[in-house]
């Protein structure tokens, strides 16, 4: 009995491992950012994606809603103006057949509220924060 209790905990610990493998992920809620009060925020999206991944991606637009665009390669950028309060998302799902890596910035007003490099074959990236 003891055997199987430690095959089922090895089978269960190798295809967790080959989950992870299969998929990178990346998600944080940062809750409130720490930037100065006022009535609009620019809000800045950057992702590189190398040339063999395709991703989708959704975003907060200048209405609060979530926008989505689908098989997004190479860099992008959106450049968004947000009123205090808003809750801002951003969500990629990236693949390829080879390892491939990501790149991920938010600005708002400028200033670099977050970044993050993801490498893997199949990456998910998510980040949330509510503006002051």
């Amino acid at each position: 009995m003891k055997n199987i209790a430690y095959c089922f905990l090895l089978i269960l610990a190798l295809s967790s491992c080959a989950f992870s493998t299969m998929t990178t992920v990346y998600s944080k809620s940062k809750g409130k950012i720490d930037v100065p009060l006022k009535e609009n925020y620019t809000v800045t999206y950057q992702v590189g994606f190398e040339e063999n991944l395709k991703a989708d991606v959704a975003y907060t637009d200048e209405s609060g809603k979530q926008s989505k665009l689908e098989n997004i390669s190479g860099e992008w950028e959106k450049q968004v103006t947000l009123k205090t309060g808003t809750h801002v998302e951003l969500k990629t799902l990236a693949k390829a057949k080879t390892k491939s890596r990501a790149t991920y910035k938010i600005l708002v007003d400028g200033k670099v509220v977050a970044e993050y490099i993801q490498t893997g074959k199949r990456l998910s990236y998510m980040l949330a924060f509510d503006l002051p």
